[in-house]
């Protein structure tokens, strides 16, 4: 069957779709005459305040006209990806994540079902730029994606620049038209729509001078460019010391280069705040350059609205002061001796031993910090995110007493929070361990599992 988007999933009750009468299981075509193509249709259009739904119901055709307020929601929870297709990327980047994969189908010690297939997709959607803030490189754009950018206004979209030389670009990026980065951002900026750009930055082929020059270069664009993030290339056993054309093999950067970086960004910070000293930096370091050199994170002011938190930038700030914020409702005492063991990836390990100095502060708890070393990926590979099931697992299976609870990074499993990379599902993780594990996202919810051990009846406001 062609996939189509529009199935209906969940009606809210006495929303106007509601009392429209949709029913889940219709598939909806139409909003006041347009098509609806994907959920960046569906909330463009969904937006006017008088509406003609045109749906079909086994098979057959109705239509049904709609008033709500101009910010009411219609009330309908759709059943599919927000795209029906994603738009794949036809570049052949230097350092795409892709490459640092084992084969797709190729089989690896203790990957029974292999790695998880979405892994493995190569999107480069501007409509998933606008929804989720996924980077985009703007080589694939046709002219109708052009001025359906200009019709809807999808602003702010991601950016990956990497480089403003054109010639380098092309040969980083390996895509058609790598090299009119800055006519493409130009072009956002004629219909209204600004960015956030990233840098990825490769020792020693866009760094350095090229650095000073896209960061100046992108300013220049202010303020159809609203920020720039400068991040390390992440590489893992697997395309480690690759090389591609001319370019020098890929590797990482040393602690010394390192802060020779934050130096060289720190100069551009100083001239941005110079110029406007009520405003953000624009050009950001993401988390990992003050992990690698053992500097102090920025205080909070200087992240601003965290713009590019999910690019890594500022979510350790975040979570510091997350915690400050919360954790005075921590327990005082456990109403009898109690362990947690807290599992974090190498690289954060600093950060969550102070976390965990606050949770030791409560009279009969025991905190253990486990940091798990990425042995699938390699162990220069220190972020949770990139950890597999199968190492988790086995790093825990060595320990002999991992208490009464488990608190692990949620951001180690996909979207659904169902599956680790190496496609491991949750279920057969905590069947295999003696103990209650749980996946937290944030300060809040971590304090709600430690404050689970005090009463085990309930946990995060229900019933176990």
């Amino acid at each position: 069957m062609q996939k189509m988007y529009g199935w209906v999933r969940e009606v809210v009750p006495e929303s106007p779709a509601d009392r429209a009468g949709l029913q889940p299981g219709d598939l909806i075509r139409t909003i006041n005459g347009h098509l609806i193509r994907d959920l960046v249709d569906s909330r463009f259009y969904v937006a006017d305040e008088d509406l003609t739904i045109g749906f079909e119901r086994q098979l057959n055709a109705h239509e049904v006209n709609i008033n709500k307020s101009y910010d009411e929601n219609l009330g309908v929870l759709f059943g599919e990806e927000p795209a029906p297709f994603i738009r794949q990327c036809a570049n052949k980047c230097v350092f795409c994540f892709i490459k640092g994969l084992p084969e797709r189908f190729a089989p690896q010690p203790g990957l029974a079902h292999g790695m998880r297939s979405s892994l493995y997709i190569k999107d480069d959607d501007y409509r998933y730029s606008f929804l989720f803030g996924n980077f985009i490189t703007l080589t694939n754009l046709k002219e109708h994606d052009w001025q359906r950018l200009d019709e809807q206004k999808l602003t702010p979209l991601y950016v990956s620049v990497h480089t403003t030389d054109p010639d380098l670009r092309r040969k980083m990026v390996d895509g058609p038209r790598a090299g009119d980065i800055i006519e493409h951002i130009q072009r956002l900026g004629s219909m209204h729509i600004t960015c956030h750009t990233q840098l990825v930055l490769c020792p020693p082929i866009n760094d350095g001078p090229h650095l000073d020059r896209s960061i100046r270069d992108l300013a220049a664009l202010r303020p159809i460019v609203e920020s720039i993030s400068v991040v390390p290339v992440g590489l893992t056993k697997y395309n480690n010391m690759i090389k591609t054309g001319d370019l020098p093999p890929l590797r990482h950067y040393t602690p010394e280069e390192a802060e020779a970086i934050i130096e060289q960004v720190e100069v551009h910070q100083r001239h941005f705040e110079a110029e406007n000293p009520d405003d953000y930096p624009f050009v950001y370091l993401s988390d990992e350059w003050y992990y690698l050199t053992g500097r102090n994170f920025p205080p909070a002011k200087h992240y601003g609205s965290y713009a590019q938190i999910e690019n890594g930038v500022g979510m350790t700030r975040y979570l510091i002061e997350q915690w400050a914020r919360t954790k005075r409702k921590l327990p005082t005492s456990m109403p009898e001796p109690r362990k947690v063991t807290l599992v974090t990836s190498t690289m954060a390990q600093p950060v969550i031993e102070e976390l965990a100095a606050d949770m030791r502060m409560i009279e009969g708890l025991e905190v253990q910090v486990l940091p798990v070393v990425n042995q699938f990926f390699g162990a220069e590979v220190t972020v949770a995110g990139l950890l597999c099931g199968q190492d988790v697992l086995a790093a825990l299976e060595q320990n002999e007493d991992l208490g009464n609870l488990v608190l692990l990074p949620r951001v180690m499993l996909d979207n659904e929070g169902v599956r680790f990379l190496d496609d491991m599902s949750i279920e057969e993780f905590k069947g295999r361990l003696p103990v209650r594990a749980e996946f937290v996202r944030n300060a809040q919810e971590t304090i709600e599992a430690i404050r689970s051990l005090v009463d085990t009846r309930t946990y995060v406001g229900k019933t176990l």
